[in-house]
């Protein structure tokens, strides 16, 4: 017969753990190639909220942070790729900063 103990939760630990070290894999290979991006992907807001899942108010918020530089033209926003993908990175080393402490 098995005698190991089962502590609960600990499936999902080991789960959670793993996925955030495939994140963390996925993050360290992509990081040099976002600043090989051509600045001429240019986003609007729905773009970029298809993008990187943030929705209006917090653009609006890392846009007056300065988190996120934009460019309006007409009274439109419009965003490069690169900086919004390079601003996405620095918010999650900052969360995962905040997480840690």
């Amino acid at each position: 017969m098995n005698n190991r103990k089962v502590v609960p939760g600990a499936g999902v630990t080991h789960l959670l753990s793993t996925i955030f070290a495939k994140m963390n894999r996925i993050e360290k290979l992509l990081s040099p190639n976002i600043e090989n991006l051509p600045d001429s992907k240019i986003l609007d807001s729905k773009g970029v909220h298809l993008l990187t899942k943030m929705f209006d108010r917090t653009l609006l918020r890392r846009r007056n942070d300065g988190a996120l530089p934009f460019h309006r033209d007409k009274g439109k926003i419009y965003y490069r790729g690169s900086d919004t993908l390079r601003a996405m990175l620095l918010e999650k080393e900052e969360h995962s900063k905040n997480k840690r402490l």
